[in-house]
């Protein structure tokens, strides 16, 4: 699917929300989006989106690793966290230096977990 084809436009709302941004975190380090998809409202504070997709309003904190993963609106990652290959509800705030998709007998223990280890992490 290519988004950008002028003859198939995406008609859908988009809310009034500024610009997305890349900002230097606390530590200096400039926040990072390499093939990703991020739409406007969202803020990455020195940390990184790694091919993945960023909704209205999701903020990245400095230090964190956001990969291969689909993050909906509002939601708030903190400080050192890493996520790799999952999908994340609406508003839910990730805590400061947690870890999720890297081991995953850990992930079931406390989500949904996909034959493909995707781990959905609910409201």
């Amino acid at each position: 699917m290519n988004l950008y084809q002028g003859n198939w436009p995406v008609r859908t709302y988009s809310g009034q929300h500024p610009p997305a941004r890349t900002v230097p975190g606390e530590f200096g380090d400039e926040g990072i989006a390499i093939n990703s998809i991020i739409s406007n409202g969202a803020v990455i504070a020195g940390g990184s989106s790694q091919h993945s997709i960023l909704f209205n309003n999701v903020f990245i904190g400095d230090e964190s690793m956001v990969q291969d993963s689909l993050l909906f609106e509002g939601v708030r990652i903190g400080k050192r966290v890493q996520l790799r290959n999952y999908i994340i509800d609406k508003e839910v705030k990730v805590p400061d230096g947690t870890h999720i998709g890297f081991d995953v007998a850990e992930d079931k223990k406390h989500f949904e977990v996909s034959e493909n280890r995707i781990v959905v992490v609910p409201k």
